[in-house]
């Protein structure tokens, strides 16, 4: 029978971060709720929607052992509304009793014997990272991810470590990202690795990264599996096995003939205005016209009720051009440039441009224009 006592903001914490790895499951409802074990004065906490676990250990007095899966949401909510330092949890006849210094509540169980057996990892190439570069990396990398489960095999963001350099790429068929890194002098010269990680673990591994202290983050494979590892936060995932794209087949077939340097301010201003008149067209959601003639970008954006023509001087190498390109995209990866200059490349209308910072070619965007409607 479990009874523990636990600092109220620990326990919260706890629950904040496994509950990346839960789930709704109607077929398997155990899982969707955490498991929570003590044993030789350590409590554990768990998550896991069976491709995705979460382990956290916290701090606290166990009196009795024991274990127990919460139906963690009602619980969740109630510990934010208390201001008690400490509370103590009671398993009781399927039960778990939460006692503060004024109050007791009961919430509902699972049964713990149902609750499946985390995986592990023994074997594979480890790496360690700066935390907080590896967080901003990712968070700019999920940009072209694609948002939908059922497209699969880019529903996610690609690790890649060779040459000595981390690569992070996405993709979501209309854009991608790629983004190059020099790893630190004491993780070069080992094994190689390259896996694509879902994208709800990425997400879960962001909201974490941000939850927790530690400067160092390690990542561990074996091809099969990742594992993150953040002090007492343990993370494991399954890998997507699908093809990823051959992005560096599209890297190195895209031509261009034109480049043109804008100001990065002055086109996040400029880009930012025309989103308000441009995310509810009815025939080009996000659609802007860009038209780009000697020293002028002439931009134009249009609704059914509004219109908006914008103005701002270029440097331009190659003829002019005019193309249709999703605004809300551009705006995506050039509001995380910190260059003064923003550097686009394209051919024609038609075929793919890319976005980077002048004279940076580690962090590239590409994305394909929309129909030209005049």
């Amino acid at each position: 029978m479990l009874n523990i006592k636990v600092n109220r903001k620990d326990f919260l914490k706890g629950l904040q971060i496994v509950e990346n790895a839960v789930s709704e499951n109607k077929i398997r409802p155990v899982i969707s709720g955490i498991f929570i074990e003590a044993r030789e004065n350590e409590i554990f906490l768990k998550g896991t929607d069976l491709e995705l676990s979460i382990n956290f250990k916290i701090n606290g007095e166990v009196k009795e052992n024991g274990k127990i899966v919460i139906k963690y949401k009602l619980i969740e909510e109630f510990l934010k509304q208390i201001e008690d330092e400490f509370i103590e949890l009671i398993e009781e006849s399927g039960k778990i009793i939460i006692k503060t210094g004024k109050i007791n509540s009961e919430f509902s169980t699972y049964d713990p014997e149902n609750y499946p057996a985390t995986p592990t990892l023994e074997l594979g190439v480890e790496y360690n990272f700066d935390k907080q570069k590896l967080l901003e990396s990712i968070e700019k990398a999920r940009i072209a991810a694609s948002l939908t489960p059922e497209n699969l095999a880019v529903n996610c963001i690609r690790f890649e470590i060779e040459e000595n350099k981390l690569k992070l790429v996405s993709s979501d068929t209309y854009r991608l990202i790629y983004l190059e890194e020099e790893l630190d002098e004491e993780e070069k010269n080992k094994e190689s690795l390259s896996v694509s990680i879902p994208l709800k673990t990425m997400d879960g591994l962001l909201k974490i990264m941000k939850l927790t202290s530690e400067d160092k983050i390690v990542l561990k494979s074996d091809g099969t599996k990742v594992y993150f590892q953040m002090g007492d936060v343990e993370i494991l995932t399954r890998v997507i096995e699908l093809q990823f794209p051959d992005y560096k087949a599209i890297l190195t077939g895209a031509q261009y003939d034109k480049k043109i340097l804008l100001n990065t301010k002055d086109f996040i201003s400029v880009l930012k205005r025309t989103l308000i008149f441009v995310r509810d067209n009815y025939e080009a959601k996000n659609s802007g016209i860009f038209s780009f003639e000697n020293d002028k970008l002439f931009l134009n954006g249009i609704s059914e009720n509004a219109k908006i023509k914008e103005e701002i001087p270029i440097i331009k190498e190659g003829e002019d051009i005019k193309i249709s390109l999703n605004v809300k995209f551009l705006l995506d990866y050039i509001s995380t440039i910190t260059g003064e200059v923003t550097q686009l490349k394209m051919l024609n209308s038609k075929s793919s441009v890319l976005i980077t910072e002048e004279k940076n070619d580690k962090s590239l965007y590409l994305t394909m224009p929309l129909a030209l409607r005049d």
